[in-house]
């Protein structure tokens, strides 16, 4: 038996979500996170890219604009490619199960809510 498991964080969206049709027919969310620990000297931020696979991500992609907080968990994985330079990059990846919205810059966390649960049906 494998090992299970699941990563769970909170970040800010580094730029607006999208939707891309695969030439499959399925759909995926692509967004991009920074997570922030640590503070003064120690401070730190970890990007990370998130993947949701489905109608899901049709349905939220539209509230999930630069700059909202978002809580989340999925399944980490790396995905290793090769720049212009040469250079091996290595980015983590999270194939999201759940987006929780926090709170987003343009409107108020509670208008937010209500907004999302009366426009999107699970």
């Amino acid at each position: 038996m494998s090992d299970l498991s699941e990563y769970c964080f909170t970040g800010r969206l580094t730029a607006d979500a999208t939707v891309n049709v695969l030439s499959s027919g399925k759909s995926v969310l692509n967004a991009n996170v920074a997570i922030n620990t640590g503070y003064g000297d120690y401070k730190k931020t970890l990007f990370i890219k998130l993947q949701m696979w489905g109608e899901r991500g049709n349905k939220i992609v539209e509230y999930l604009k630069k700059g909202t907080c978002i809580a989340s968990s999925g399944v980490p994985s790396k995905s290793e490619w090769t720049n212009r330079e040469g250079k091996t990059v290595v980015d983590i990846v999270v194939d999201v199960q759940n987006i929780n919205i926090i709170s987003s810059k343009k409107q108020d966390t509670a208008t937010a809510d209500e907004t999302f649960k009366e426009n999107v049906e699970w």
